[in-house]
């Protein structure tokens, strides 16, 4: 995101700083362990409700995964886009999907449904991994 946004407390501010820095999705303990390592006193309840409010405003996209836990990233809400997510490192690059567009058409048109949402996370190895 280009703009700061204030968060009012320190350690949302501290919270939202490791998500503005890491171009990954990261789980609440993966956040409260960077915080730590930093010697940032937040307790891992906070993380969470810092991940929920921001969350709610819609600045962090959520991913949970198999096993059902979640991670967040800061994310371009304003423009329709998904995400390649290296396996190896975890680096996540934005994927603009016009093409969705297309389909989303082409499904109306020759099917008569109509798409309301859609998920796609296309995952492999970065540049800097293969």
């Amino acid at each position: 995101m280009s703009e700061r946004i204030e968060y009012v407390t320190r350690p949302r501010e501290e919270i939202a700083g490791v998500l503005r820095r890491e171009r990954r999705f990261l789980s609440a303990a993966d956040i409260h362990a960077r915080l730590s390592r930093a010697r940032a006193r937040v307790a891992l309840s906070t993380v969470y409700r810092t991940l929920e409010y921001l969350h709610g405003k819609g600045e962090i996209t959520e991913r949970v995964d198999a096993a059902g836990e979640a991670s967040y990233m800061f994310c371009e809400p304003q423009r329709h886009h998904h995400h390649a997510i290296c396996r190896t490192c975890g680096k996540v690059e934005d994927v603009d999907c016009t093409a969705v567009d297309s389909f989303a058409r082409e499904l109306r048109k020759l099917h008569g449904f109509t798409l309301d949402d859609h998920a796609m996370e296309f995952s492999g190895r970065c540049r800097a991994c293969r």
